[in-house]
């Protein structure tokens, strides 16, 4: 079927909001009238919230869109115009954004890839989870020497992808609109959601969460390196480097012995050795053995050695963290598992295998403590109250004594959901578009445990907060190749949330955390109706300070449907540059830097 030209999409928009707004009730009457009259009824706003709406409040601009919203979700963007940032992305071809502030530092020098789900939705039809949206890869390639930037995304071509593409080719204008998906994902149905087109349906791999760089396969320094989509939700995918075009299917790049399991999106690289430590899911559902499978890689992916080691129940790890001294591999385990006997729903096509999971208050969270050389578990230690986290800081070891038989201190710092409600944060994740409520978000917290190797016993010892004046936040970041043997990280930076209200209810700024003292700056933000994304620290070349380096992130305006690449001076939060964007960039995840490689 060819493709619909922007006059003709626009067109079918209209006609589509039209019958639309009849059927619903005249949800947006105010916004199909006319965008004055828009304006009119948000008196008494702020002039920068009036700002933000200009884009969503023209029909013109909307109707532009390669997948515009339908009336019921455009009038929910137009309420809160940060929403606009979960919709659809489109691919787009290297070009040098424009550098409207600034400039860039001469020493940075490298190209970050980031990851996240390019879309949740496609047409009316919503994924079911934000975990779930297709995997979009950006490439921001910066050469400070010369001040140049290159900029480039698309979407990662999985089978999933391609199975809806093929699909769309042969559904009409109209089915078009609420399209039947090709593919089930770990929340989301296949087809139309019905019972028997679901059953056993194994959940797809949307390669969205992350991305890593490795060298090239025969090491050659003249060769560029490998660029690689991860998800715990399969393998890795590789793409081009150049052109962000998927090269195969999920890659198997890890040599002769493949692993055992899923490969995570969260990995460690050891820096003496430059090994990577990594986790991955085992998919076995229902009654037997749980298990979670560690993996240790070589610098150049690949495969050293893997083990399969129990769980107390079927749950879901998405980050494990290498100490400072690369001895101890850590991961957490709260009670948000699959009931054995809800298997049942999945098998029958009843439920997707992702919203079986139920948080369990009568269990325990406990917190798994492996061997970084045999990836053996040595501590199994539960926690004294129920916890709930995503994404882990770091971990620093300290030994207590020459006579305490080899005992030492782990100290775990990471991002805590607070208040604990993980039914209501995966709720809110189910429906990026419909959270009305205070968004949950998390804290720094510090875990310390006391751990014997000859005893093999292993204790809590207490749990604080690391910066109680902290903003609410997400995806703390550290410097982590500033690593001393003896001495602890210092410093972290969050995606942080700048007011608590739900007027403003998503991410929008950035926050620097002095971890010793407990301090914190002001967050930075970026103007009335933008909202930044996840950050990642670069260090400079030069550095001898910790915090000597750079923050790098995505800013969504929602004002006018782009996004800016900003870059900050990591000690002062001081906005160094801006890079204007011809599109926006949907909320992402995590990325990697690859230093001195521009394309």
């Amino acid at each position: 079927m060819a493709l619909l030209t922007r006059q003709q999409r626009f067109r079918c928009w209209v006609r589509v909001a039209a019958v639309q707004l009849i059927m619903t009730g005249l949800p947006t009457l105010a916004y199909c009238l006319s965008s004055s009259s828009s304006a009119a009824s948000t008196s008494g706003t702020t002039r920068g919230m009036t700002q933000a709406q200009s884009f969503w409040d023209s029909m013109e601009s909307v109707g532009s869109l390669p997948d515009p919203p339908p009336p019921e979700l455009l009038s929910r963007i137009q309420a809160k115009p940060y929403r606009g940032g979960f919709e659809p992305a489109t691919d787009v071809d290297r070009y040098e954004p424009s550098i409207t502030f600034g400039a860039l530092p001469s020493d940075l020098i490298g190209s970050w890839a980031g990851n996240g789900p390019g879309r949740i939705r496609i047409g009316r039809r919503q994924y079911g989870h934000w975990f779930d949206g297709d995997g979009y890869v950006t490439l921001l390639s910066l050469d400070g020497s010369r001040n140049k930037v290159t900029f480039g995304a698309k979407y990662v071509r999985t089978d999933r992808f391609r199975a809806q593409h093929r699909r769309m080719e042969t559904l009409d204008e109209i089915q078009r609109r609420d399209p039947p998906l090709a593919s089930a994902g770990a929340w989301t149905p296949r087809g139309r959601g019905r019972w028997y087109e679901n059953m056993a349906a194994k959940p797809t791999n949307p390669a969205n969460t992350a991305t890593m760089w490795l060298p090239a396969n025969d090491a050659s320094v003249t060769k560029p390196p490998r660029l690689l989509a991860l998800c715990e939700g399969g393998q890795p995918v590789e793409v081009d480097p150049f052109t962000l075009a998927t090269i195969g299917d999920e890659a198997s790049f890890f040599g002769e012995t493949q692993p055992d399991s899923f490969f995570s999106a969260h990995f460690s690289r050891c820096l003496r050795t430059g090994n990577i430590y990594n986790h991955g899911y085992k998919l076995k559902p229902g009654p037997g053995v749980k298990e979670i499978n560690l993996v240790r890689l070589a610098p150049n992916g690949t495969l050293l050695d893997q083990y399969s080691s129990p769980m107390p129940f079927d749950t879901f790890v998405h980050d494990s963290v290498l100490d400072s001294q690369s001895r101890h591999l850590v991961y957490f385990l709260p009670p948000w598992k699959v009931p054995d006997a809800s298997i049942v729903q999945f098998l029958l096509g009843k439920s997707p295998f992702g919203k079986l999971y139920e948080w369990d208050d009568g269990d325990t969270a406990y917190v798994h403590i492996h061997d970084a050389q045999d990836l053996s578990l040595s501590w199994r230690i539960a926690l004294p109250s129920l916890m709930s986290v995503y994404h882990i800081l770091d971990v620093h070891r300290d030994d207590i004594s020459p006579d305490s038989d080899g005992a030492f201190i782990l100290r775990v710092r990471l991002a805590e959901l607070t208040p604990l409600d993980r039914v209501r944060q995966e709720a809110q994740f189910s429906d990026q578009y419909r959270v009305e409520e205070q968004r949950l978000m998390t804290t720094l917290r510090e875990y310390s445990f006391e751990l014997s190797p000859q005893s093999r016993e292993g204790r809590f010892v207490s749990a604080r907060d690391v910066a109680p004046d902290m903003a609410s936040c997400e995806f703390p970041v550290a410097n982590v190749g500033f690593a001393p043997v003896h001495a602890r990280r210092r410093y972290c930076w969050t995606n942080a949330l700048s007011q608590q209200d739900t007027d403003h209810n998503w991410l929008d700024g950035l926050q620097k955390i002095d971890m010793k003292t407990g301090t914190v700056s002001p967050v930075a933000t970026f103007g009335a109706g933008n909202y930044c994304g996840a950050p990642i620290f670069v260090p400079k070349s030069d550095a001898s300070r910790e915090d000597e380096g750079y923050l790098l992130a995505m800013v969504y305006k929602s004002g006018t449907h782009q996004s800016d690449a900003v870059v900050l001076d990591a000690d002062t939060l001081e906005t160094l540059c801006v890079m204007e964007l011809k599109h926006h960039v949907p909320y992402q995840f995590h990325g990697d830097f690859q230093p001195n490689f521009v394309v």
